[in-house]
């Protein structure tokens, strides 16, 4: 689902929420009686009147009846509250009905391999965005040597078992990804992270680094190192950075591969 369709639908899901949250609220008042409150300031005086339907003459409400005038404006004001989501529920039901994310590319992907020759697109596809950002996100670049030790489903070679987990995690799940490409820190020198990864729906650009001796005392110190460079040159964790990790003791959770896949990748 386009991200534009799901935050459509994740505010219509907010809107309905908050109805019954506030539909709840309002039948809390049915022994207060109906009406509403009208509130006037003379000569800095501030005096409370009930309007109550039916009839024309308004009750005047005492200062001292303090719980009663805070009771009637919570009332107005949740009423009022309620016609308006009920109006945004209205809305974003009938354009979530009528709204196509994807019609621009449609017309483009409707077309004939002889016509689209003739064609640019105003907006690239999904297709040729994910081709394009492989093309720039070129992969096995590490100058440690060619990894030969697992094979990935894809086809590839990766350097460790947890390596060919994730590969495969994001195979399956169609994350478009390389297999460690160049990074250029902000001191233009070269680092080469485990993968780089796209979201397609955001078309965002993100890096997963995996610890794999995390509890290894100098292997642990030479990659928070890491990370700190990482932090200083644009990449955070939670952001555009992902970090699994794993222990002698605590092997890689493929849980929290598919959790992690599914917050930030899809």
């Amino acid at each position: 689902m386009n991200t534009k369709n799901t935050e459509l639908i994740s505010k219509l899901a907010e809107t309905e929420k908050l109805l019954t949250e506030i539909e709840k609220k309002l039948k809390t008042y049915k022994n207060l009686a109906p009406g509403n409150i009208r509130i006037t300031e003379s000569h800095g005086c501030v005096q409370y009147f009930h309007r109550i339907p039916g009839k024309e003459q308004e009750k005047y409400i005492s200062k001292i009846e303090k719980e009663s005038i805070h009771l009637l404006a919570q009332r107005d004001y949740e009423e009022k509250v309620k016609k308006e989501l009920l109006r945004t529920k209205n809305r974003l039901e009938k354009f979530i009905a009528g709204y196509d994310a994807d019609a621009i590319d449609k017309i483009y992907e409707r077309m004939c391999d002889a016509r689209k020759d003739l064609v640019t697109p105003i907006v690239p596809t999904e297709a040729m965005y994910i081709e394009q950002w492989m093309e720039e996100h070129t992969g096995n670049l590490n100058t440690y040597g060619e990894a030969t030790a697992y094979k990935t489903q894809r086809g590839e070679y990766v350097r460790s078992k947890s390596e060919k987990i994730l590969a495969d995690s994001f195979y399956s799940n169609t994350i478009p990804y390389q297999y460690e490409p160049r990074y250029e820190l902000n001191d233009y020198r070269s680092v080469y992270p485990d993968f780089v990864l796209l979201n397609v729906k955001k078309r965002k650009t993100i890096y997963w680094e995996h610890l794999g001796l995390a509890d290894n005392i100098e292997y642990a110190s030479q990659n928070f190192n890491k990370l700190i460079e990482y932090e200083k040159s644009g990449l955070t964790i939670g952001n555009n950075l992902i970090i699994t990790m794993e222990t002698s003791d605590n092997p890689l959770d493929v849980s929290m591969i598919e959790e992690k896949i599914r917050l930030f990748l899809q």
